[in-house]
């Protein structure tokens, strides 16, 4: 067991040696360096949340202990004037006393007014590992994001988001609602040097809003309470643990109340909770309005600001609200086997099948070796470059014996391709660059394999040079068309037009409440009531995304799309087993299938904008 109830700074390196007290990572362009602590939220007992006990401390003392360990020198703790005195005698940071919400936003607003490096803002009585913070402000690709994920136990008590692309598209807040949301914010907002001028605008803006919240705010707080006694209620057989393992998953939206066209489901006064769970309602309704990161995301996403993602995996999370609370989330955080998480959580969740059942269960445990030996991920990268080298040159010995070696050392060249991506996320060590030397090194692999088949097959008195260069020039433009549409959907992510920060609906709620506004008018008329489900284009699509839902459809629609895993495979099996003709035949006539499904799938997707 890795990670206990008592650990506060266990954020080192995955693959550092275990055992005594980690030192502090070292500084890198992705860390932040000032830190906005929330300690406002009330607890039960009505005094801070961030002042519960825990393992001797305090909930406050355990979070400014990770922020240490991860670099963070410049931490100020704001917190209600009552409470001021208690976390002072608590903490040696500096403390800001403040009377409201909307003081705590100028606050922040003036601390994003100075100048400096990054910036994270996030609740005092925030409970989850050290490496959660750590992948998130370590994370260079990510310069300004948030924390998401969670499973069932977050959607109960964190704001929704959704998320397509790795970027926010719409944040909820107590006073913003999430139209089909995909992910849970769990209250760690991190903003870099060039976006602190936008928080503190956001921030600025949110003020005078959050002292006098419009009307529109009012119903929002109250439909959140609705719809929080209804998922109490809902809640109320589940597992709990059960439902703290529910999977984390990427962009994929979660059947949820926190819907506008879910309103109608919620009906509270027929619902009734117990006194545990009306305790826990109550504590959640007084502890919203104080969720000043929420509001903070909701401001920056409205304003247009590029907020990107990193998730929890399955990683522990929680804001405990009282001592009971606490203890538990000690009890379950001291379950942990962290760095078995942490492995487990370094395998890609949208790998093909070939990769996710005949790879990935022994190249996590490769990746870990590579770890603990010291190996970096370009390292990792260059090796399986050689071995693709080494199959090809086997391939072109033209004999069966070199195509048998050939097909074993092209699997071992893709094994370690996908070592150095597990590597690199279980060990934090990202960059631009490594992401670019992967790609560039996964089409010298294929197209060096190609040649080395098609060299051979001549030795072999079989020319099929033709078909060669056919699968190159198929493949080739299935990558150009992958990187074209992914660019295109980038820009037409950021060209998202936002509704303002004062609506408490986004574009999506808006949009969604005018068509029953339309619905209810035209159902109130003579004229025929309009069809169902949106146009034919959307409803294909629906259909098409809800057979998701089966397992076992979800791997075949994967397979269809001929990933480098099943391309490697198919490589190997047919090369190993037949001759070089074969293996280009079954490389044009799949890949052909593959082109003509993801063409039609993305014209359906532009077509049901």
């Amino acid at each position: 067991m890795t990670s206990g109830a008592t650990d506060t700074t266990a954020v080192a390196a995955p693959g550092a040696p275990r055992g005594g007290a980690p030192a502090p990572l070292p500084a890198d362009p992705a860390s932040v360096a000032t830190a906005v602590v929330l300690a406002t939220a009330p607890a039960a007992d009505g005094g801070p949340a961030a002042l519960v006990p825990w393992d001797g401390g305090t909930l406050l003392g355990r979070l400014l202990g990770q922020l240490a360990a991860l670099g963070v020198a410049d931490v100020r703790v704001i917190t209600r004037s009552a409470w001021e005195a208690d976390v002072r005698a608590a903490t040696a940071v500096q403390v800001l006393a403040s009377a409201a919400p909307e003081a705590d936003l100028r606050s922040v607003a003036e601390v994003a007014g100075e100048t400096g490096g990054g910036l994270v803002v996030l609740p005092g009585n925030l409970v989850t590992h050290g490496e959660a913070l750590a992948g998130l402000l370590k994370d260079p690709r990510i310069t300004t994001g948030i924390l998401i994920g969670g499973g069932r136990v977050a959607r109960q008590f964190a704001f929704r988001i959704r998320s397509k692309r790795g970027r926010v598209l719409s944040a909820g807040s107590p006073y913003h609602a999430v139209h089909r949301p995909t992910g849970s914010f769990l209250g760690v907002l991190k903003v870099a040097a060039a976006d602190r001028a936008a928080l503190g605008q956001a921030a600025a803006a949110l003020a005078p809003l959050a002292a006098s919240p419009p009307q529109e705010w009012q119903e929002e707080l109250a439909r959140k309470e609705a719809m929080w006694r209804t998922v109490l209620w809902r809640a109320a057989d589940t597992d709990p643990l059960a439902a703290e393992q529910d999977g984390d998953g990427e962009d994929e939206p979660a059947e949820d109340p926190d819907d506008e066209e879910a309103e109608e489901e919620l009906a509270p006064e027929h619902v009734e909770l117990s006194p545990e769970d009306e305790a826990r309602l109550r504590e959640r309704v007084a502890a919203a309005p104080d969720d000043v990161p929420a509001m903070l995301l909701a401001g920056l996403v409205r304003g247009g600001t590029h907020v990107g993602v990193s998730h929890l995996r399955k990683l522990y999370w929680a804001r405990p609200l009282s001592p009971a609370a606490a203890g538990l989330a000690a009890e379950r955080i001291g379950d942990y086997d962290e760095d078995r998480v942490l492995l487990d959580s370094a395998v890609k969740a949208s790998d093909g099948f070939f990769t996710t059942f005949f790879v990935s269960p022994y190249s996590r445990y490769i990746a870990r070796w590579a770890a603990r030996c010291g190996y970096t991920p370009n390292q990792v990268t260059t090796v399986s470059l050689l071995i693709g080298f080494l199959a090809a040159g086997a391939f072109a010995t033209g004999e069966r014996w070199g195509l048998i070696a050939g097909a074993l050392l092209l699997q071992a060249s893709f094994t370690t391709d996908c070592v150095d991506g597990q590597l690199a996320r279980y060990t934090r060590t990202f960059s631009k660059f490594g992401a670019w030397l992967d790609s560039i090194f996964d089409r010298s692999k294929e197209y060096l394999a190609f040649a080395g088949l098609a060299i051979g097959a001549s030795r072999m008195g079989d020319p099929v040079w033709l078909l060669a260069c056919s699968a190159i020039t198929l493949q080739t433009v299935r990558h150009m068309a992958d990187f074209s549409f992914s660019a295109d959907q980038t820009q037409v992510i950021g060209s998202t037009p936002q509704p303002p920060v004062e609506r408490a609906r986004d574009a999506g709620g808006q949009a969604a409440a005018a068509r029953r506004a339309r619905g209810e008018a035209g159902a109130a008329a003579p004229a025929a009531p309009a069809p169902r489900g949106g146009s034919l284009p959307r409803r294909v699509l629906r259909l098409w995304h809800a057979i998701d839902r089966l397992p076992a459809a979800r791997w075949i629609k994967k397979m269809i799309a001929f990933p480098i895993g099943e391309r490697f495979a198919a490589v190997s099996l047919t090369a190993a087993l037949f001759e070089p003709r074969v293996t280009f035949v079954v490389l044009l006539a799949w890949g052909g299938v593959a082109a003509v499904y993801t063409l039609a799938g993305r014209v359906l997707r532009s077509v049901a904008r």
